[in-house]
């Protein structure tokens, strides 16, 4: 591994501190050289109802680096926003504003978020512009193709749709033949994990029955269910988020639909997963592809350091909170600078990078090559399924 900052990762530091840094109020008149700044400061782009994982993992990377000397024996400052505000979800316009305040204000030398697609995607050109790498919590294939100063953490939209196909489909796991779809439109993540999913569902020889779709906020889906009953599916692939899945699972549930249900990682916030329904019964026996586990051994000092930290065990936004932040660390290690275009250098160039997962290197539109891990829901509890290499 090519980086001083992680020979000690799976050394463990318990720490105690009093959250993540609230957002800074001083504008300085100046930007001051990189290398000139006393502290170097990270922006966070952070919805504050949705996936709050992201930045606690990242708070904890933070904490680990500052203990041990900081980067280029500086301290790391987080300057976190909130995108979301009263908003029901995160706000596209909200995330351009914020990422501009954190550039050209608050002269931050990197991002870390948002969390939703359609926001990074809209954030994406104005870091490229400006000149500062950005490191989302988001999974849409398209995320990155503003320029090469974005970079995701976690795998791509289509690599979910793929996996989650190629395990319903397989004679050995699920033996489907026939498929549903049902998503959240105007939704840049739920719309490519779908068309990955019905793609790679009908190569491997299997049938789409049926294709709906509905709004975000939705909590009935008559006309939608009534289709796929007709069309008898084997299973239904669900793409949205929390709460909207679970109406919609338990409303499959009572008409009589038996087919077995298939989700991604937006599904892995454990406490909305399993608080929003008085009866969690029909969610048993689903399957969804995420980002991480803590049941696999390899992550298991990130999931000690993060429970002991948020007395919660880690969730997928967790885990790419932390490595993303670990992997700005890395970067701005190796490139011996905090100029931003050798952190974006330095960052393209990480291979074998062991944190809360492992990422093999970076291709060419800067998606890291990762495995998937398949879950289920077993007992009232998210299980670890099987793990899916790349």
């Amino acid at each position: 591994m090519k980086t001083k900052i992680l020979l000690t990762l799976i050394t463990i530091i318990v720490i105690s501190f009093s959250g993540c840094e609230r957002v800074k109020q001083v504008i300085a008149p100046d930007a001051p050289a990189p290398d000139a700044v006393s502290t170097v400061k990270i922006g966070v782009i952070q919805p504050s109802g949705y996936y709050t994982g992201f930045v606690q993992g990242a708070e904890l990377a933070r904490t680990q680096i500052n203990a041990r000397g900081g980067v280029l024996s500086k301290q790391i400052e987080f300057i976190v926003m909130d995108n979301q505000g009263t908003r029901s979800v995160p706000d596209a316009a909200e995330s351009v504003r914020i990422a501009k305040t954190l550039i050209e204000q608050e002269e931050i030398v990197a991002i870390l978020g948002p969390i939703f697609s359609n926001n990074s995607i809209e954030v994406g050109p104005i870091v490229q512009q400006l000149q500062r790498p950005i490191i989302p919590g988001s999974a849409g294939d398209h995320v990155t193709a503003a320029g090469d100063f974005v970079f995701l953490v976690v795998p791509t939209t289509s690599t979910h749709g793929a996996v989650i196909a190629q395990f319903a489909i397989d004679p050995s796991e699920l033996g489907a033949t026939t498929a549903a779809t049902i998503r959240q439109t105007e939704s840049a993540y739920t719309e490519s994990l779908t068309e990955a999913f019905e793609e790679n569902f009908r190569e491997l020889g299997g049938k789409i029955v049926a294709s709906e779709a509905y709004q975000v906020g939705d909590n009935t889906f008559d006309a939608q269910l009534t289709n796929i009953k007709a069309a008898a599916p084997d299973v239904i692939y669900i793409a949205g988020i929390i709460p909207d899945i679970h109406f919609l699972m338990a409303q499959a549930r009572e008409i009589g639909i038996q087919a077995t249900f298939l989700g991604s990682g937006s599904w892995d916030e454990s406490l909305k997963l399993f608080g929003t329904l008085t009866d969690n019964a029909p969610l048993e026996g689903a399957y969804f592809t995420a980002d991480f586990s803590p049941e696999v051994p390899s992550a298991e000092p990130f999931a000690q350091a993060y429970t002991a930290l948020s007395m919660t065990p880690p969730d997928s936004a967790a885990a790419s909170g932390y490595d993303a932040m670990y992997l700005l660390a890395i970067a701005m290690e190796e490139a011996q600078t905090l100029n931003p275009t050798a952190v974006r250098d330095a960052l393209s160039n990480i291979t074998n990078y062991k944190g809360a997962t492992f990422i093999s290197h970076y291709n060419a539109n800067r998606h890291p090559i990762k495995s998937v891990v398949i879950n289920t829901i077993r007992d009232g509890q998210i299980a670890l399924y099987k793990v899916v290499d790349p």
